[in-house]
Protein backbone atom coordinates (compact mmCIF):
# COMPACT_ATOMS: atom_id res chain seq x y z
CA UNK A 1 0.00 0.00 0.00
CA UNK A 2 1.41 2.97 -0.99
CA UNK A 3 0.65 6.94 0.62
CA UNK A 4 1.14 10.70 -0.93
CA UNK A 5 -0.02 13.80 0.96
CA UNK A 6 0.29 17.43 -1.01
CA UNK A 7 -1.85 20.80 -0.60
CA UNK A 8 -3.35 23.02 -2.29
CA UNK A 9 -2.84 26.74 -0.83
CA UNK A 10 -5.96 29.11 -2.03
CA UNK A 11 -7.16 32.44 -1.11
CA UNK A 12 -10.69 33.12 -0.35
CA UNK A 13 -12.27 36.44 -2.17
CA UNK A 14 -15.62 36.72 -0.23
CA UNK A 15 -18.14 34.74 1.78
CA UNK A 16 -19.71 32.09 0.36
CA UNK A 17 -16.99 31.62 -2.49
CA UNK A 18 -17.14 28.41 -4.26
CA UNK A 19 -14.00 27.17 -5.64
CA UNK A 20 -12.82 24.52 -8.29
CA UNK A 21 -10.30 22.16 -6.67
CA UNK A 22 -11.49 19.74 -8.63
CA UNK A 23 -8.50 19.81 -11.45
CA UNK A 24 -6.10 20.02 -8.41
CA UNK A 25 -6.44 17.22 -6.11
CA UNK A 26 -6.78 15.16 -9.71
CA UNK A 27 -3.13 16.74 -9.76
CA UNK A 28 -1.91 15.45 -6.88
CA UNK A 29 -3.43 11.88 -7.34
CA UNK A 30 -1.63 11.85 -10.92
CA UNK A 31 1.46 13.11 -8.25
CA UNK A 32 0.79 10.16 -6.35
CA UNK A 33 1.23 7.10 -8.78
CA UNK A 34 -1.64 5.39 -7.46
CA UNK A 35 -3.76 3.75 -9.79
CA UNK A 36 -6.58 2.39 -6.91
CA UNK A 37 -7.07 3.40 -4.01
CA UNK A 38 -8.59 6.53 -2.20
CA UNK A 39 -8.39 10.37 -1.63
CA UNK A 40 -8.91 12.41 1.35
CA UNK A 41 -9.50 15.48 0.71
CA UNK A 42 -9.69 18.21 4.09
CA UNK A 43 -9.73 21.97 4.79
CA UNK A 44 -8.23 22.44 8.18
CA UNK A 45 -11.06 24.64 8.95
CA UNK A 46 -13.60 25.25 11.03
CA UNK A 47 -15.09 28.45 8.59
CA UNK A 48 -14.67 26.92 5.30
CA UNK A 49 -15.43 23.26 3.97
CA UNK A 50 -14.74 20.82 1.31
CA UNK A 51 -18.22 19.55 -0.80
CA UNK A 52 -18.75 17.45 -3.79
CA UNK A 53 -21.01 19.71 -5.86
CA UNK A 54 -21.93 19.96 -9.62
CA UNK A 55 -20.31 23.09 -11.29
CA UNK A 56 -23.85 25.01 -11.91
CA UNK A 57 -24.11 28.80 -10.13
CA UNK A 58 -27.68 28.20 -9.58
CA UNK A 59 -27.09 25.58 -7.36
CA UNK A 60 -24.46 27.43 -5.44
CA UNK A 61 -26.97 30.63 -5.07
CA UNK A 62 -29.78 28.12 -4.01
CA UNK A 63 -27.71 26.38 -1.44
CA UNK A 64 -26.49 29.67 -0.42
CA UNK A 65 -30.05 31.00 0.02
CA UNK A 66 -31.09 28.38 2.01
CA UNK A 67 -28.06 27.82 4.34
CA UNK A 68 -28.91 31.78 5.32
CA UNK A 69 -32.05 30.90 5.80
CA UNK A 70 -31.56 28.43 8.40
CA UNK A 71 -28.12 29.72 10.03
CA UNK A 72 -29.02 33.76 9.66
CA UNK A 73 -26.53 36.70 10.79
CA UNK A 74 -29.10 38.59 12.68
CA UNK A 75 -29.74 35.86 15.54
CA UNK A 76 -28.07 35.74 18.51
CA UNK A 77 -25.51 33.22 18.97
CA UNK A 78 -23.68 32.09 22.57
CA UNK A 79 -20.31 30.94 20.34
CA UNK A 80 -20.07 35.39 19.32
CA UNK A 81 -16.89 36.35 21.19
CA UNK A 82 -15.76 35.97 17.85
CA UNK A 83 -18.39 37.61 16.16
CA UNK A 84 -21.79 36.39 14.88
CA UNK A 85 -20.18 35.82 11.26
CA UNK A 86 -17.54 33.32 12.88
CA UNK A 87 -20.54 31.30 14.63
CA UNK A 88 -22.70 31.34 11.53
CA UNK A 89 -19.67 29.71 9.60
CA UNK A 90 -18.98 26.98 12.27
CA UNK A 91 -22.64 25.95 12.33
CA UNK A 92 -22.69 26.07 8.50
CA UNK A 93 -19.27 24.53 8.42
CA UNK A 94 -20.74 21.53 10.02
CA UNK A 95 -23.96 21.38 8.34
CA UNK A 96 -22.17 21.43 5.19
CA UNK A 97 -20.20 18.36 5.44
CA UNK A 98 -17.41 19.50 8.20
CA UNK A 99 -13.96 19.50 5.55
CA UNK A 100 -14.08 16.07 4.74
CA UNK A 101 -14.01 14.06 1.14
CA UNK A 102 -13.52 10.97 0.52
CA UNK A 103 -13.42 9.94 -3.22
CA UNK A 104 -12.20 6.21 -4.67
CA UNK A 105 -9.85 6.70 -7.44
CA UNK A 106 -10.20 4.28 -10.18
CA UNK A 107 -7.43 3.67 -13.05
CA UNK A 108 -5.31 6.86 -11.28
CA UNK A 109 -8.72 8.74 -12.05
CA UNK A 110 -11.23 10.49 -9.32
CA UNK A 111 -14.16 8.17 -9.46
CA UNK A 112 -17.20 11.14 -9.60
CA UNK A 113 -20.38 10.85 -10.75
CA UNK A 114 -21.08 12.80 -14.36
CA UNK A 115 -21.75 16.10 -12.44
CA UNK A 116 -19.06 16.17 -9.37
CA UNK A 117 -16.99 18.15 -8.86
CA UNK A 118 -14.51 19.41 -5.64
CA UNK A 119 -15.14 22.41 -4.31
CA UNK A 120 -13.47 24.40 -1.40
CA UNK A 121 -16.44 26.65 0.27
CA UNK A 122 -15.63 29.57 2.00
CA UNK A 123 -17.96 30.15 4.87
CA UNK A 124 -16.42 33.70 6.94
CA UNK A 125 -14.60 35.50 4.60
CA UNK A 126 -11.60 36.27 2.63
CA UNK A 127 -8.77 34.53 4.11
CA UNK A 128 -5.92 32.13 2.70
CA UNK A 129 -7.01 28.76 3.11
CA UNK A 130 -5.42 24.97 2.85
CA UNK A 131 -6.58 21.91 1.83
CA UNK A 132 -4.99 18.91 2.46
CA UNK A 133 -5.19 15.58 0.02
CA UNK A 134 -4.14 12.22 0.98
CA UNK A 135 -4.12 9.53 -1.51
CA UNK A 136 -3.42 5.73 -0.37
CA UNK A 137 -4.03 3.00 -2.38
CA UNK A 138 -2.21 0.70 -5.05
Amino acid sequence: MKFYRDSIELKTQKNFQYINITDRVQDIVNKSKIKDGIVFVNAAHNTATVILQEDDSSIHEDTKEIIEELVPLNRKYRHNYEGVINAASHIKNQLLGNSNLAIPVKDGRLFLGTWQQVFLLELLEPRRREVTVTVIGE
